[in-house]
């Protein structure tokens, strides 16, 4: 990690590993499934620089050799988007090469110029063909509900033209950002991010969403904002929002209603503090309690559903896993601890 006019800037290079371990070190812990289509490929020799920019992350990939590169397959599956927490959408601006997302059918080849979306919480199949990638990682609850939508789609917009040329200027000015002017730089991208996914046909539809789409959004960040309360209920909510307990029902009913969205935050917000290998270890009674369940064999039921394991399983496993030392991912000059969360291969370094 260098310390560059006081932003962390984060590198990796499998330039540092012998050549047999190369790709394995680039796709160790990317969250997908991966696999060469070569069984004898070239040495896979590429880097990636990148760096957190408030609740964002932008970073690019490049490959190292001239000549021909190896092809591979990514598979993220419904399991692993359910279980591992991320919860966001990542923007790939493609410089050179080409990926063809299977995930869509609407232009799924992607090539130098296109800029896509990725959605963390679904299945993502692509293949990848050594390309270079500038990527922006943004969090699901910055933007309207309907970019889910876009899921493996290319924009054409001429907002989302801005939105490369931003990300393209933004990444080569890395070294050059203060701290101070981080707040500035995330208000103008997020203002292309959302001109971008809301001028694509593909999300509007009926006048009515974006006001739709700003209501939900506001009750999504009270929710958030008051999860762990014990009298966060439908009549607060609509209390203190502003909005009718039928529009209220209306607006969470493809999430299964309001209470199941406060249950499932409630359930990742327990599951992150049992995974965070830096808190204090305590009892799962103790964060069932705290998290809003009053009864342990409950929540142990409901956990198990949303994430496919018990919290004891997580309690134990996760936070070894996450101390076990894995050299050369995100290699940062002795400082890993400082990465920011949710830096991983391929999304914190993208595919």
């Amino acid at each position: 990690m260098m310390q560059t006019s006081s932003i962390s800037i984060f590198n990796f290079s499998t330039l540092t590993f012998p050549e047999k371990d190369r790709f394995h070190a680039w796709v160790r812990d990317n969250h997908c499934d991966c696999r060469l289509r070569d069984e004898n490929p070239i040495a896979f020799n590429a880097e990636a620089t990148g760096a957190p920019l408030g609740p964002l992350i932008i970073s690019g990939r490049k490959w190292l050799n001239q000549g021909r590169a190896p092809a591979y397959e990514i598979r993220r599956t419904e399991r692993l988007a359910r279980t591992d927490g991320h919860d966001f959408f990542r923007f790939g601006l493609m410089l050179r090469g080409r990926l063809i997302c299977w995930s869509t059918s609407q232009n799924p080849a992607k090539v130098a110029g296109d800029l896509f979306v990725v959605d963390a919480a679904q299945v993502n199949e692509s293949l990848v063909e050594a390309d270079d990638v500038i990527s922006l990682l943004v969090p699901r609850n910055l933007l309207p509900g309907r970019t889910e939508r876009l899921h493996g789609h290319t924009l054409s917009s001429g907002a989302a033209r801005l939105l490369g040329d931003h990300m393209i200027s933004v990444y080569r000015n890395l070294s050059n950002l203060k701290q101070h002017e981080i707040p500035f730089v995330v208000q103008s991208t997020m203002q292309l991010v959302t001109a971008a996914v809301s001028s694509t046909s593909d999300v509007l539809h009926e006048a009515g969403n974006a006001t739709r789409d700003l209501l939900l959004g506001r009750i999504r960040r009270y929710i958030d904002g008051h999860l762990l309360e014990a009298d966060l209920t439908p009549d607060r909510i609509c209390r203190d929002v502003g909005v009718s307990r039928a529009k209220l029902y209306q607006l969470f009913e493809s999430d299964g209603g309001v209470m199941r969205q406060i249950q499932r935050r409630r359930l990742w917000r327990a599951y992150h503090t049992l995974a965070d290998p830096n808190r204090a270890r305590r009892h799962v009674a103790e964060i069932a309690w705290n998290h809003g369940f009053s009864n342990e064999k409950y929540f142990y039921r409901l956990f198990k559903a949303e994430f496919g394991h018990t919290p004891k399983e997580t309690l134990e496993n996760i936070p070894l896993h996450s101390l076990r030392p894995e050299p050369g991912v995100l290699h940062c000059d002795r400082h890993e601890a400082n990465s920011p969360a949710g830096w991983t291969l391929p999304f914190g370094v993208p595919n």
